[in-house]
């Protein structure tokens, strides 16, 4: 299972969800880091700014962005505490990033009876910290309940499993790739490339990868 909280650090260091709504917004670099910008907003994303997008190509594609200073301590305090909210109705939380975490659901099962139930409980405990979205997606692996969870559009969870899954993933956008530290930075080599989608990229095939990215 895949729980994720959209935007946790803007949300954090804008001060509320309701400061993200109709206003283009991104974290700003760190001083002393290399100048790209962090979690941005709905109204920013679609200027066509995405996280990790070097500054001066997100202020070129949108003018009227505004960076909001990051605030880690905050982050790392408030993160820490959903974390222990998770951890309370028995997942054995695998923190990825603020925002995003994974467990295994088939333990929890006995504690709460459903898989219904449990993920009313995970919502629950999503929730604790105030005013924030939850979404939940499964899955047969982490990635792919990742997938499920950022493609929630409502309180149901949504749950892809065995060759469902692969040919689902196949539609999803490329995009998905930011998320993971390790490949985050291919988005903008890729998007020059005209890759859209996981499917695109599969079919490349792992020596062209290679080729290309090492």
């Amino acid at each position: 299972v895949c729980v994720h909280l959209p935007r946790f650090e803007l949300v954090v260091a804008a001060g509320g969800a309701a400061e993200l709504v109709g206003r283009a917004l991104a974290i700003a670099p760190l001083l002393g880091s290399e100048q790209r910008v962090g979690e941005v907003s709905g109204a920013a994303e679609a200027c066509g700014v995405i996280r990790g997008m070097v500054l001066g190509e997100a202020l070129a594609r949108c003018p009227d962005l505004i960076l909001v200073p990051g605030d880690p301590v905050e982050v790392a305090e408030a993160w820490e505490s959903t974390v222990r909210s998770l951890e309370s109705i028995g997942a054995a939380v695998e923190p990825a990033r603020p925002g995003l975490a994974y467990f295994e659901i088939s333990g929890l099962r006995g504690l709460h009876g459903t898989d219904a139930a449990t993920i009313a409980a995970v919502r629950c405990a999503g929730r604790s910290g105030g005013d924030r979205h939850v979404r939940v997606g499964a899955g047969p692996t982490r990635f792919c309940a990742l997938a499920a969870a950022l493609a929630v559009r409502s309180r149901r969870p949504l749950v892809m499993e065995g060759k469902d899954a692969r040919r689902w993933l196949s539609g999803r956008p490329v995009e998905l790739l930011g998320f993971r530290e390790e490949t985050g930075a291919l988005l903008e080599p890729l998007a020059r490339l005209g890759v859209r989608t996981l499917g695109e990229l599969e079919r490349l095939g792992p020596h062209a990868l290679s080729d290309r990215f090492g």
